[in-house]
């Protein structure tokens, strides 16, 4: 087995896209307790337009594994979870833009 798991891209990208999820289940389960299941939740949203703005709010939480991949010096983790950010932002302009 791989020692160095935790200085990897390949990790550094599921912690970035999986904690953006975490955190939108967390705001819809926290914020929005009465809301119907998760997947009617993001279809309200949709028609409200505020999709993006969920998207937006869910990947603040990868800066926190994004230092800690600094102050580790895990630097390949860190670019795994910043370029897992970047197409979550590209997905959110996209989003955006189809307003």
């Amino acid at each position: 087995m791989n020692r160095n798991w935790k200085n990897n891209q390949i990790t550094g990208l599921i912690i970035g896209f999986i904690v953006p999820l975490i955190a939108s289940l967390l705001i819809y389960h926290f914020r929005y307790p009465g809301a119907g299941t998760y997947i009617e939740f993001l279809s309200k949203l949709n028609e409200w337009d505020s999709l993006g703005k969920l998207l937006s709010l869910s990947v603040i939480p990868n800066l926190l594994f994004f230092f800690i991949g600094l102050k580790k010096e895990w630097m390949k983790s860190a670019r795994g979870v910043l370029t897992a950010t970047m197409i979550y932002g590209v997905v959110a302009l996209i989003i955006f833009m189809a307003q």
